[in-house]
């Protein structure tokens, strides 16, 4: 494990899968990540690379190839390299492997660089083709922030505030892909309430995750009872919002992507997928996402 502090936070890394495990207020020493709990789900905030949600029937096409990979992904099941660290950063770096190259045909190196900016943990994601070809690819984040006030049986246990103009949602169905309403992707209403919040409680997770796509401004806040808990921001253009399906969860993952799961019976090449990422020969694409703390 790899701890990393200012003055304001303290955040706590493994190397498997380059994930932060916690983050931690210095103030008060309150816990802001999620601690993996199995009854509910034993994540924290993994990375999603080198796509995000699903393949419709498990397979994508690269060059003419048909490639199975794994949804959200492998890197988050690998164990990285410390490239740097100090008092206050630390980057994670990954190859791609021989048994990666059988599913993903590219010759990448990809980055994660955590540091702080006061009472902000920034990750800094970077994704450098080395070979000879445009590369196609998604990343995405995946910090699930805890609901310390959680109730069993509670009506909501925090608010989405949504910032930006959202007038609609996406919606992952059949095999975890994008419903379709004929040739475009299905719209359905945002669960929010007269005050313009979305409820975190289980009937706003009943069919998973809700997905915007280039409708926020790069920025979410989780309430507790209308004062803020924690804001992410990111240049993604699509992000999810998820808690475990049929049961009310102590947690709930704000999630920055650049890329979405694949519209339901896709079944054109990789660089046909929604929103997807590109990165020329011996080019370096980046990304990023923060998660700011307010100290309740």
């Amino acid at each position: 494990m790899i701890l990393i502090e200012n003055e304001h936070l303290q955040a706590l890394f493994t190397a498997h899968g380059a994930e932060l495990v916690s983050l931690k207020s210095t103030h008060n020493q309150k816990e802001y990540l999620w601690q993996g709990d199995p009854e509910y789900w034993n994540g924290h905030s993994p990375i999603l690379f080198p796509i995000t949600g699903g393949l419709w029937n498990g397979e994508t096409r690269i060059d003419g190839t048909v490639y199975r990979i794994p949804k959200h992904g492998f890197v988050q099941k690998q164990v990285w390299d410390v490239e740097t660290v100090g008092p206050d950063h630390v980057t994670f770096v990954h190859s791609v492997t021989d048994e990666e190259s059988k599913v993903f045909p590219y010759n990448y190196t990809v980055r994660v660089a955590y540091s702080f900016d006061e009472n902000k943990l920034v990750a800094h994601f970077e994704v450098e083709n080395r070979g000879d070809k445009p590369m196609y690819f998604q990343m995405g984040g995946h910090p699930a922030i805890a609901l310390p006030d959680f109730q069993p049986g509670s009506k909501a246990d925090g608010f989405l505030q949504l910032e930006g103009k959202p007038t609609h949602l996406l919606r992952a169905g059949e095999q975890g892909c994008i419903e379709m309403d004929g040739e475009t992707p299905a719209h359905f209403d945002i669960p929010a309430d007269k005050d313009g919040l979305v409820p975190v409680c289980e009937p706003t997770f009943a069919n998973e995750a809700l997905i915007f796509d280039e409708q926020l401004s790069g920025a979410l806040v989780l309430n507790l009872k209308h004062q803020p808990l924690a804001r992410v921001t990111s240049s993604a253009p699509v992000w999810l919002f998820w808690s475990p399906q049929g049961k009310q969860s102590p947690f709930v993952c704000l999630e920055p992507w650049y890329g979405l799961p694949d519209l339901q019976h896709f079944s054109g090449p990789i660089e046909q997928r929604a929103y997807i990422q590109k990165a020329d020969p011996k080019a370096v694409w980046q990304g990023y996402y923060a998660v700011e703390i307010f100290h309740n």
